[in-house]
């Protein structure tokens, strides 16, 4: 499997977290029953792998590698994507918070709710700009199979 495919399995894999998410922060909404343990899962989940496994493989490899390769319409592409990374940190952060509130028996099941609808709209977004607006940038001569062989 090239470095490109394994970026789209874990889109894959992110999108279908973002289904489970959706789910949670409807339940919470409803007043219903959401297990504790599944949103601290979802929060490890989102810290451990979509920003510090699949962020950092964007960022640290394939990312640096397609924009010194690429057109500047494609560093422009990037950089965004960058921005977002972060925009997505910012955000599992507050989950993060307000999970704590919530385990320490503080009204925060609303913030949590919110927040984590804020996560689902962004994996939305970002792996739909992902397929579609990058589709030339993630297909392109497959940047990071090059790195990984160490040329």
């Amino acid at each position: 499997m090239s470095a490109t495919e394994d970026l789209l399995q874990d889109h894959i894999f992110i999108r279908r977290l973002q289904t489970v998410i959706e789910k949670c922060y409807a339940y919470l909404n409803e007043s219903r029953d959401v297990p504790v343990g599944d949103i601290i899962k979802i929060a490890d989940i989102i810290e451990q792998f979509v920003d510090q496994f699949h962020h950092n493989k964007e960022e640290s490899g394939y990312f640096p590698e397609a924009e010194n390769r690429e057109e500047d319409r494609f560093s422009e592409e990037i950089r965004k994507f960058v921005i977002e990374h972060e925009f997505g940190r910012r955000i599992a952060k507050r989950i993060r918070i307000h999970l704590e509130e919530y385990l320490q028996g503080k009204d925060a099941k609303e913030p949590l709710a919110r927040y984590l609808k804020t996560y689902s709209v962004f994996i939305q977004d970002l792996t739909l700009q992902k397929r579609t607006g990058s589709s030339q940038t993630l297909k392109k001569d497959d940047c990071c199979r090059t790195r990984k062989k160490g040329h």
